[in-house]
């Protein structure tokens, strides 16, 4: 191994154990001699790497202590060249977003990378293997994957620039862009209101980890105290809604009969809509948040989502990362959309 792949290796492997919390902020990693030692390396080798850590902010020397973990709090001072956007998969959703997402990058000369989840490996390794890779630019939609505020903390510290799609709970490491969920819900629940007030209800996905879900419903649930929500089984795996038809079936008919029905998500909205359809069940009104093109030909009135913003806002936020890093501060931007009334 050459002196510079020794060094890097050495700088890398520092940088992991610093991501893993074995070295942790403001506490001392171990001393040049130590680490000479443990690693089989030359003084000169070690020294090398704890330089480049210094002047990527990770570390400084303090007299009298040694070596310090110091996280930057700051965004990184960076540019727009390499933006890699993470997702479990490229899903519908995501799918259309990064068509407009290319489209403002290529304005600004920006390479865009997709980054698909592996199932086998926790998105937190992902994006660590990204920053090694010196991509510190990145776009995280987690759909049903969960972060640890501990890992965007260090990821932020090691010199990451994150925003979040479709996320609402704030974050001092990292922007979030999402959509303007009471708004959506709010438009969708007023147009049926004024149909039939009576026999409302809201159908979400049977996992609501996505806080963008759980938002939406907590709002459906303070517009309609006594509404109906029901959980809808979901297959993430395959992301497909399973047992569509004896739950419309059984539910809607038989059951509950709520005389209209609100979605949280056009890929359940659709689904459900061909199920009522199949089963001859026309005394239902069923709308849904996202406007996908089955929408106009089954009829469904929907709000649609602002993806154009969502990409615009997006690389505003990473332009205002990379280039405002000393004023940058974290924030959660919603977006409003429209409802396309379908009568």
């Amino acid at each position: 191994m050459t002196n510079e792949l020794m060094y890097i290796t050495l700088k890398n492997d520092i940088m992991r154990k610093i991501y893993e919390g074995i070295y942790k902020d403001g506490e001392t990693i171990p001393s040049e001699r130590i680490l000479t030692d443990n690693y089989k390396m030359s003084r000169a080798t070690v020294r090398k790497a704890l330089e480049l850590l210094e002047k990527d902010g990770i570390i400084h020397r303090k007299l009298g202590k040694g070596t310090v973990v110091s996280l930057s709090k700051q965004s990184y001072n960076g540019s727009l060249n390499i933006i890699a956007l993470v997702a479990p998969a490229q899903r519908r959703f995501f799918a259309t977003f990064i068509g407009y997402f290319q489209k403002i990058a290529d304005k600004h000369n920006s390479l865009v990378v997709f980054v698909q989840q592996s199932e086998n490996e926790p998105i937190k390794d992902t994006l660590f293997k990204l920053l090694l890779n010196n991509i510190h630019n990145v776009v995280i939609w987690l759909d049903y994957e969960t972060i640890s505020s501990q890992y965007i903390q260090r990821l932020r510290g090691l010199g990451m620039n994150i925003v979040f799609f479709d996320i609402t709970v704030r974050s001092p490491y990292a922007d979030c862009v999402c959509l303007d969920n009471r708004d959506a819900i709010t438009s969708l629940y007023q147009y049926v209101a004024g149909k039939n007030e009576k026999g409302i209800a809201y159908i979400t996905r049977e996992n609501t980890n996505p806080s963008s879900y759980m938002e939406r419903e907590t709002v459906f649930q303070k517009l309609s105290p006594v509404g109906i929500v029901w959980s809808f089984p979901w297959d993430y795996k395959n992301y497909i809604v399973n047992k569509t038809d004896k739950f419309a079936f059984d539910y809607f008919y038989r059951t509950h009969k709520p005389s209209s029905v609100i979605c949280s998500d056009g890929e359940l909205g659709t689904a459900l809509k061909k199920s009522l359809i199949q089963n001859n069940i026309k005394d239902v009104l069923l709308v849904s948040l996202d406007d996908f093109e089955e929408c106009e030909e089954l009829g469904i009135t929907a709000y649609k989502q602002p993806y154009d913003l969502f990409a615009e806002k997006i690389f505003y936020c990473l332009m205002e990362q990379n280039f405002n890093y000393l004023s940058w501060k974290a924030e959660v931007y919603s977006v409003k959309g429209q409802l396309i009334i379908r009568d």
